[in-house]
This record gives structure tokens, C-alpha cells and sequence, in this order.
């Protein structure tokens, strides 16, 4: 699979996107103009710093495949996406030097390989370290170069200028007259000696300004009460996914459907029944686990699912264990349709026993159309 069909599908992005390190996919995220910000609960918007935030806003954004292909250079490849990336003439340029000969088989026996893709199926048998010695050799993933400055060239001076400086520097060093030489005393004549002067030094404190006191004080306070008011920010959240918990949680107990033939036909009656609770949920995302309803952020997780067989409950077993830890509380509604509730019965308690805390499970029976 080459790099841009892996980068299609979201599981190979992220594959690609972790073997590239912070600084790596900050550095992607600038060639791009991405910038790296996303919002939290609050509605504040906050610097993305982990390296998994970085990957969240970079799957959700353009970027060059080639940039992608350049940080990562031939070292973190693997082997059938360096053949992928090079043109036909390299790939035979390689099978020419390791003795490889292009043949593919078909029903008529075997048969030149003059596509890409035979030609990469055929270079398959060799090894990693082989068509990264050659990748290294034709330099198949060059880093880009940024262009020298050009120096700046002097304009040529005239001779008047010259002439002036020339002046200049002459008139810079012409001798200094030296200072008059005090008269030597006469002899015979006493030489009086004047005793220096004493002067009294006033010992001087140091006076500590009331103002400097003032605001040191203010500024303890200061940060005091910003310490308060992130400890209500943080008391108020709390509330407010508590409080949505137990309405979907209501909702959820309240709700009764009308027998039909597809799940989706489930679903748009819940949904409705959501809207009307004035419980909007979040857009359905891929990188979330893709399940039905999302609410509190991403916080809360709804899964409907319409049964027909118990075996098909060990799927939704497995979706909620791999999903578990990306949300503090996961709704299962099974609707039964199997003719043995005991074994139904019996998968929704093996799913409940995965995290008690965290999962609840409602079965429903669906009610006949009149």
C-alpha cells in the first residue's frame, strides 16, 4: 500500500503520523500553516502539547503527503512504500542490479511485468535493508535546501569619495599639542605642603519604601484569589457532566421503541427523542470509536444496538473495551430481538463486567406497529 492511499484511511494516518516525534510533527504542522490550538471543555482555546493532541489536530487538517514523506525519511519507511514511491525507471533500475527478473505469472504461463504495481510485487522478495541501501544511493527522498542569501554587492566609490576619506584619516591623526609642563620651583624657595582635606562620611540607612511593601502584599493576594476562582471553574464542570449524565441517563430509561426493520430506523427514534430533551449530541467522529451519540464534550458515549442473534453483542463487547478509557461514561440500549433473552441476558452482564463504574446497559423490546 503506498503513502497516499495508507493516508485515505484513518488508522494508517495515525500509524504514519506516530513514528514522527513532537518536534517532527510540529514542524509539519508549520510547513502546512496549521496551527496547533484546540478547544477545551471550557471553551477556551489552549496550545496543543502532547504529542497525541498534535496528531488529533493534524487528522483533522490538510497537509502535503510529500512533507510527510521528507520528515520521515528512508530510515522509517518501510519496504513497500519506498518501492511505491519510486518511478518505474528506478524500479527497474533496481531489479537490474540485484538480478531480479521481471516476469509475472498468468494463465499462459509467465509473462513480462510492465505495470508498477506487478514490477513492486515482484521486488517484494527482496529485503528492507537491500531497497534502502538502493533508496539511499539514488537519493529517492531528498530534504529540501533553503536557498543561500546573495551577497550584497559594494557599489564602487568615485574618486572625489576617496578623496574624502583619505582627508579625513589625515586630519584624524595629526599629533596632539602636548600639555604645558608646569614650571620646576626655584631653588632655595620653601615648597609648601597642603594637608589633604578630611571630610566627615554620614552614615546613611537604607529606607524601605511602604509602596514596595504595599505591593508585595497585594500581589498575594492577588494570587490567591486566582487560585479560588480555577477551583469554581473546575466545581461548575463537574456539575455540569454530572448533570447530563443523569439526563441522558433518563432519556435513555424513558425511551420505547416502535419495532422496524434496520438499526438506523432505532437510532432516528432516539435521536428524536434526544432533540426533544433538548439534548443536542456531538458530530459522530471516526477517531472517537464512531459511536452513535456523543455528549459532555466527548465525554459521554451512546451505542444502540438492535440484536437479532447474542452472538452479535460480543462486537459491541469489543468496541466499548478498545473505546473505554476515552470516556467517563459509556450507554449501551440493546434491543432485543432473539427468541433466548437468557443468553442475551448473559452477554449484557460479561459486557457490564468489563468496568461496572463506567457501563450501564439497558435492554429494550421493541413495541408492534399498530
Amino acid at each position: 500500500m503506498s503513502i497516499s492511499e495508507k493516508l485515505a484511511d484513518y488508522d494508517q494516518t495515525i500509524d504514519l503520523l506516530s513514528r514522527l516525534n513532537k518536534r517532527e510533527l510540529q514542524e509539519l504542522a508549520e510547513r502546512n500553516g496549521i496551527k496547533l490550538e484546540r478547544e477545551d471543555l471550557s471553551g477556551k482555546i489552549r496550545r496543543a502539547r502532547t504529542k497525541s493532541q498534535i496528531i488529533d489536530i493534524l487528522l483533522e487538517s490538510d497537509f502535503r503527503e510529500s512533507d510527510l514523506i521528507e520528515l520521515l525519511g528512508i530510515s522509517r519507511l518501510t519496504k513497500e512504500e519506498l518501492l511505491n514511491c519510486m518511478n518505474l525507471r528506478q524500479l527497474k533500475q533496481l531489479a537490474k542490479e540485484t538480478g531480479i527478473e521481471l516476469v509475472k505469472s498468468s494463465i499462459f504461463g509467465t509473462k513480462k511485468a510492465t505495470k508498477k504495481k506487478d514490477i513492486i510485487n515482484v521486488l517484494n522478495v527482496l529485503s528492507t535493508s537491500k531497497i534502502r541501501e538502493f533508496a539511499e544511493k539514488i537519493s529517492l527522498i531528498k530534504k529540501p535546501t533553503k536557498p543561500k542569501a546573495k551577497a550584497k554587492r559594494r557599489k564602487t566609490k568615485s574618486t572625489k569619495a576617496k578623496a574624502r576619506i583619505q582627508s579625513k584619516r589625515r586630519k584624524k591623526t595629526v599629533a596632539k599639542p602636548s600639555p604645558p609642563v608646569k614650571k620646576a620651583a626655584e631653588l632655595g624657595e620653601p615648597v609648601e605642603e597642603k594637608a589633604p582635606l578630611k571630610r566627615r562620611v554620614k552614615r546613611v540607612f537604607p529606607r524601605v519604601s511602604t509602596e514596595r511593601i504595599t505591593r508585595r502584599r497585594g500581589g498575594l493576594v492577588e494570587e490567591t484569589v486566582k487560585e479560588t476562582i480555577t477551583k469554581r471553574q473546575i466545581v461548575r464542570r463537574i456539575i455540569l457532566i454530572e448533570a447530563s449524565e443523569k439526563e441522558i441517563g433518563e432519556t435513555l430509561e424513558a425511551f420505547s421503541p416502535i419495532s422496524a426493520r434496520r438499526e438506523k430506523e432505532y437510532e432516528e427514534q432516539l435521536s428524536d427523542l434526544f432533540e426533544k430533551r433538548g439534548l443536542i449530541p456531538e458530530e459522530k467522529t471516526k477517531k472517537r470509536g464512531g459511536f452513535d451519540f456523543v455528549f459532555g464534550g466527548n465525554r459521554i458515549a451512546v451505542e444502540l444496538k438492535a440484536t437479532r442473534n447474542p452472538r452479535s453483542l460480543d462486537r459491541l463487547a469489543d468496541k466499548i473495551s478498545k473505546y473505554l478509557d476515552q470516556y467517563e461514561r459509556i450507554f449501551a440500549v440493546v434491543i432485543d430481538e432473539t427468541e433466548t433473552p437468557e443468553k442475551t441476558k448473559r452477554k449484557i452482564q460479561k459486557i457490564e463486567r468489563i468496568n461496572p463504574e463506567k457501563i450501564k446497559v439497558l435492554v429494550k423490546k421493541a413495541k408492534k406497529k399498530r
